[in-house]
């Protein structure tokens, strides 16, 4: 149970949640439940984005009782804004990710899951192949080029670019 309170005892929990989250979302027996997961971890994403800037915030608020090991306080000063400023880079980029899993969500809601039928378990069409790229799920494709002009610009002129 989360202690609301206790930000050592809430991340290991957090941390198992995640974790078995991890274990559990490696199947699902029914497709639709995909769009509740994505939404929880929509809501996770943005409380992480909290958490980073408040941990940047609690590294640069308590300078006065910062030390190295060896005892300088400079040095710790120094470290800790180093520290809050990888946070809060860290937190713009989980919020890049939230837009993208936002992004996913509005797609997912738009699928209305039905019984598959042995008919339903074909092949994927060829319209739709080449707008998948199992080697780079980041990468924009045109569904509008063939393969082969994918990886060659041609200038109008006949130039290769």
């Amino acid at each position: 149970m989360p202690t609301f309170h206790d930000p050592v005892v809430d991340g290991e929990e957090a941390r198992q949640a995640l974790r078995a989250l991890a274990h559990a979302t490696r199947s699902f027996d029914q497709p639709a439940a995909t769009y509740t997961v994505v939404g929880d971890v929509l809501g996770g994403l943005r409380s992480l984005e909290q958490i980073l800037d408040q941990l940047a915030s609690a590294h640069t608020s308590a300078n006065a009782v910062a030390r190295t090991n060896d005892g300088d306080p400079w040095a710790a000063i120094e470290e800790a804004h180093a520290a809050a400023s990888a946070l809060r880079r860290a937190s713009t980029l989980v919020a890049r990710a939230g837009l993208a899993v936002d992004r996913a969500s509005a797609h997912s809601g738009r699928i209305a899951w039905h019984p598959a039928t042995p008919a339903d378990l074909s092949p994927l069409p060829e319209a739709l192949a080449p707008r998948i790229d199992a080697e780079d799920s980041f990468q924009r494709t045109n569904p509008f080029l063939s393969p082969r002009s994918a990886s060659t610009n041609h200038r109008r002129d006949g130039v290769c670019l």
